[in-house]
């Protein structure tokens, strides 16, 4: 039976699913960011499903909308809306377009817009009107749609450029759903193993050759060449290989035609991006390039790593300060994280430039002016990465920013959780500052990605499980919430917390970590974190500051030096200026020393005499 409902009925028919108590029209509105009228026509759609079901949509004034099913009917159905029909919905405007380019990149000829109509089953008339939205979007890519007279459509352009838009397709499309059956593959035993098909580029060449890239990463992916990705780089890997693959037997190459010369320094290796391109293209019979390995393994090329990270970080809170006017510059938190991220993200090994992102949507929806202020900060900033800067990248920048709206908030260590998400600094942060705010007698007793979340599980023995993804297999309570968690996700939470919390009181559930360890532990660890990124930044500015004048072999002993040195001066362990200050030498050195000073005041440090006759022995001879 196919699922007569568009993207969004469908994320208010699992929000339904998922909830235990009622919501009201004016809720689910605020959540979805629609009126109350749109609400209340798609659930006239969600009630027929539900009655096709034979389960009733249960209203009642003052109250709001509500399921009485028993869980096990409730996954039942979560499972039969995912997993079977979900990719037989009435796609809406969004999505045809979207699938239309996809047809119109993976044919050799053009389309007219009648098999187009055919294949979509639409009116002619739709897929014209569609075609004006796929002009619209492909133009910002540098792409033409190309209409030839009784011929049809065709998309042309770079092959760069084409490629990019085919990987921001299939990350805009792809759901938690797809995420966690994907990764859920990689962390299986071979008994286990069994590659299920995900329904990306339906009814193009593109769909059978992902599930072949699938496969072949499931076999060659073991826990030595997991530690090396996170899930998100896994996908991109695996997404290009299949977008390569698809646009080379159309024969369209992404640069010449030169063989890769070094495959076998690759293979011995292990670098997992070469060895699923050597199996997928073996399989196809397609020859091992260059330039196409170079597309799949990275997109390094297009950061500039000779940026000064340092400077960049400064000036991008300068920037989104002054244009939503709000004093970020003071937070020098801000300024770490933001150091820290951006120092990761722009000399990566493997960098992509389409991550995955589960919280585009939202950010984008909840914070439209903070995110266009960083989106044209970053523009201007980030020099030579046109390309670079996308909703994604901007996503996860206005993730840290996010954090220093919701500062100086105080747990209470009584339920703790294991929250299961993306991975990042920005992002753990915003997390945990969200739910301590909204949530009492909470504690986060960490964060897991799909890859380790059963590991992290065991080891963190939470009383509750919070994951973006519906992970399944776990023998803790657990709650499915939004990237950004939202009123209703919040609320679900402090129910289950408030449940748990009688069930401790009442000795049915046993506790097996004294709270107050786990509390003086994470503190620990966020203040030792926040300690070696700032010791770094200073080492990286006075580097910059001693020039030519740091003697070369001493330059790894400088940065232990340093590293201490901040080490000392936070915990007030200075070096007594008594017998340890040679005036001589700071004289000598005076504009340096005045340069050391500043750093250091920047950094919210204040550094003695003795320190810094210390750092200046490290001066070479002349």
């Amino acid at each position: 039976m196919s699922l007569h409902l568009s993207k969004r009925e469908i994320k208010v028919l699992l929000l339904l699913l998922d909830l235990e108590d009622s919501v009201t029209t004016k809720d689910l509105s605020e959540t979805f960011q629609v009126s109350v009228r749109t609400i209340k026509y798609d659930l006239e759609n969600i009630r027929e499903w539900f009655k096709d079901q034979n389960v009733e949509l249960k209203t009642r004034r003052n109250k709001g909308i509500w399921l009485d099913i028993p869980d096990s009917e409730r996954l039942t159905l979560k499972n039969e809306i995912l997993e079977v029909e979900r990719f037989e919905t009435y796609p809406d405007q969004e999505l045809r377009v979207n699938q239309i380019i996809f047809r119109l990149l993976l044919v050799n000829t053009p389309l007219t817009s009648q098999t187009i109509a055919d294949e979509l089953q639409v009116s002619r008339n739709t897929i014209i009107s569609d075609l004006d939205r796929v002009e619209a979007l492909i133009i910002t890519y540098g792409l033409q749609l190309n209409r030839q007279s009784r011929l049809g459509f065709s998309i042309v352009g770079e092959e760069s450029k084409i490629r990019l838009l085919m990987e921001y397709i299939t990350q805009k499309e792809i759901t938690e759903y797809d995420i966690y059956q994907i990764m859920s593959q990689f962390v299986q035993s071979d008994e286990q193993k069994k590659v299920r098909e995900v329904s990306i580029g339906i009814n193009t060449i593109f769909q059978k050759n992902y599930q072949v890239a699938l496969k072949e990463m499931t076999n060659l992916i073991d826990h030595s060449l997991l530690n090396q990705f996170n899930y998100a780089e896994i996908l991109s890997i695996t997404l290009r290989v299949a977008i390569a693959t698809s646009r080379m037997q159309l024969h369209h190459t992404v640069g010449g035609y030169k063989i890769l010369s070094n495959q076998n320094v690759l293979e011995q290796k292990q670098e997992l991006p070469f060895l699923l391109m050597l199996k997928v293209f073996s399989h196809y019979e397609l020859p091992i390039l260059a330039d196409e390995y170079l597309y799949i393994y990275s997109d390094v090329f297009v950061a500039n790593n000779q940026q000064d990270i340092v400077q960049l970080s400064e000036e991008l809170i300068k920037d989104v300060s002054e244009k939503v006017n709000f004093p970020f510059y003071r937070d020098r938190q801000l300024f770490t994280n933001l150091f820290a991220h951006l120092s990761l993200r722009l000399t990566k090994k493997h960098l992509f430039i389409n991550e995955y992102n589960p919280f585009v949507d939202d950010i984008k929806a909840k914070y439209p002016d903070l995110f266009i202020a960083i989106q044209e900060a970053s523009q201007n900033d980030i020099g030579g990465s046109a390309l670079l800067i996308n909703d994604s990248f901007i996503a996860y920048i206005a993730l840290h920013f996010l954090v220093a709206y919701e500062k100086n908030l105080h747990s209470i260590n009584v339920v703790r959780i294991v929250y299961v998400c993306s991975t990042g600094l920005g992002v753990t942060s915003l997390i945990e500052q969200k739910i301590l705010e909204e949530v009492s007698n909470v504690e986060i007793a960490g964060f897991a990605s799909v890859l380790n979340a059963t590991e992290a599980i065991e080891e963190k023995n939470p009383d509750l499980v919070l994951s973006i993804f519906p992970v399944e297999t776990i023998n803790r309570p657990f709650i499915k919430v939004n990237p950004l968690p939202t009123k209703s996700d919040i609320q679900a939470i402090q129910d289950e917390v408030n449940k748990i919390l009688a069930d401790t009181q009442s000795g049915k559930v046993p506790r097996l970590i004294p709270r107050r360890e786990v509390k003086e532990k994470q503190g620990m660890e966020v203040e030792s974190r926040d300690l070696l990124v700032k010791a770094y930044i200073v080492y990286e500015e006075l580097l910059k500051a001693f020039g030519n004048q740091l003697n070369l072999e001493y330059k790894e002993a400088f940065l232990l030096h340093v590293m201490l040195m901040v080490h000392r001066i936070t915990f007030e362990g200075q070096y007594e200026n008594t017998g340890n200050v040679v005036k001589e030498l700071l004289l000598s050195q005076q504009t340096l020393v005045e340069k050391i000073e500043n750093i250091f005041a920047k950094n919210d440090l204040m550094v003695n005499q003795a320190e810094i006759t210390a750092l200046l022995n490290y001066i070479g001879e002349e």
